[in-house]
């Protein structure tokens, strides 16, 4: 089991139905690769957790590399795992715009290019363990 986590920018901003568009056909893809993980965006900033079978997320990842909507994309960490963060979600989301209750600062303020230099790796893994908690409240 493999896990890879990254930081982007989007070279457009979405709209709400792109949005869903974009996970409707990750999840599918996803779930028949047996690759689970976290979506999470500010404004034109994604950062996200892909988790599964090595070769299947080092291949979705090189795929979100050649992809001309992301820019700037830094990889953060890319692991072995004895377990995933996100068992239970093709792709999970969250828009952080909208949200008060999430306990980081840093991930309250993160964007790409002005905190990516202060994130360590504890504190990204911590990032999208603070989700773990309410995997059960977010639709796959």
């Amino acid at each position: 089991m493999y896990r890879l986590m990254y930081i982007s920018n989007a070279t457009v901003r979405f709209s709400d139905e792109e949005l869903e568009e974009l996970l409707a056909l990750a999840r599918e893809n996803n779930s028949k690769k047996e690759v689970t993980g976290l979506l999470i965006l500010k404004g034109r900033t994604f950062l996200q957790c892909l988790e599964g079978p090595k070769e299947e997320v080092i291949e979705l990842f090189e795929k979100i590399q050649k992809d001309s909507r992301h820019d700037s994309l830094v990889e953060l960490i890319d692991e072995d795992i004895e377990s995933r963060y996100f068992p239970n979600w093709s792709m999970g989301y969250k828009n952080i715009n909208h949200i008060d209750s999430v306990s980081s600062e840093k991930l309250k303020n993160f964007s790409l290019k002005e905190n990516i230099n202060s994130f360590d790796i504890n504190e990204i893994s911590e990032i999208f363990k603070d989700f773990i908690e309410v995997e059960s409240n977010v639709n796959n």
